[in-house]
């Protein structure tokens, strides 16, 4: 399915701050509103964003609700998540999709959002791996700038942390929430594509178990490439579980005969960069 790239964002334009997952904080909030209008944005949010039940941004029913009041308003031109954590798959389904391919509009964030984006890609519309508000004091100067470029349309800032030799369409996220979609309505096809990924504070054993379950499904059969990003907190035991983290992220694409390239383009440290997602 060709995907609709949404409109590049004006001076001015609203950008509309989401909680799919874990809740919002008075901070993060902060940071989100002082960042976005020091780049010549409005930035708007639910009065009552910051509701909290246990680790997550309210209720399903909650989630949902500010979720599709964002896509609704016809003000807000983008729509930023706040964080990840856990939760967006609990609410993906029940999103207004059909109103937001109306209407598109930019998907922003990664880590847990990896949900949304790949969603979004499958309901026809291009989305963006970037940093989110609760990573922005983190990011590299250069890669939050980029990110804002890539919004205003200036789509060279993409380039300039890809490896040369990756070209194509281009799928990335955290390879945790990648392998939780595999069978469900949110994982594109990655036939041809360029897949990228990322992840924290997995066991090293978790990591060659996920690639594999996707392996096994014929995930990697005809993929163009794969960056390996930021592997970061990665856990092992007093007996590790092979020769290092790289070996057993490796292993699986080359049996297939997937060219690898390790760049730390994304992860959840400093080196985030935006990326356009699309897929054949």
């Amino acid at each position: 399915m060709k995907q609709t790239v949404p409109s590049f964002l004006q001076p001015g334009d609203t950008i509309g701050i989401s909680a799919t997952a874990r809740f919002a904080t008075t901070e993060s909030l902060a940071i989100a509103k002082r960042v976005i209008e020091a780049e010549g944005f409005q930035c708007y949010y639910s009065p009552d964003i910051s509701v909290q039940q246990h680790q997550v941004a309210g209720t399903v029913a909650e989630r949902v609700q500010h979720f599709n009041a964002l896509i609704h308003n016809p003000d807000i031109k983008a729509i930023w998540n706040i964080r990840g954590g856990y939760g967006s798959a609990e609410i993906v389904d029940l999103v207004d999709w059909g109103a937001l391919v109306a209407q598109p509009k930019w998907l922003i964030g990664f880590s847990d959002f990896t949900t949304f984006l790949c969603h979004g890609i499958q309901k026809g519309i291009a989305t963006l791996h970037a940093p989110m508000p609760i990573s922005f004091s983190i990011t590299h100067p250069d890669a939050l700038t980029a990110t804002f470029d890539v919004l205003r349309g200036k789509e060279d800032a993409l380039h300039c942390a890809l490896p040369k030799e990756v070209h194509g369409q281009i799928i990335a996220g955290n390879l945790s929430v990648i392998s939780s979609i595999l069978g469900t309505p949110s994982l594109p096809n990655l036939d041809d594509c360029v897949l990228i990924i990322e992840d924290l504070d997995e066991y090293h054993y978790h990591l060659d178990r996920m690639l594999l379950a996707l392996r096994r499904r014929g995930a990697f059969d005809r993929l163009r490439a794969v960056v390996l990003g930021e592997f970061s907190d990665i856990h092992d035991h007093d007996i590790p579980w092979g020769p290092d983290v790289q070996h057993s992220l490796r292993k699986h694409f080359e049996a297939e005969g997937v060219p690898v390239h390790e760049h730390p383009i994304i992860g959840h440290g400093k080196e985030n960069w935006p990326i356009i997602l699309q897929a054949v």
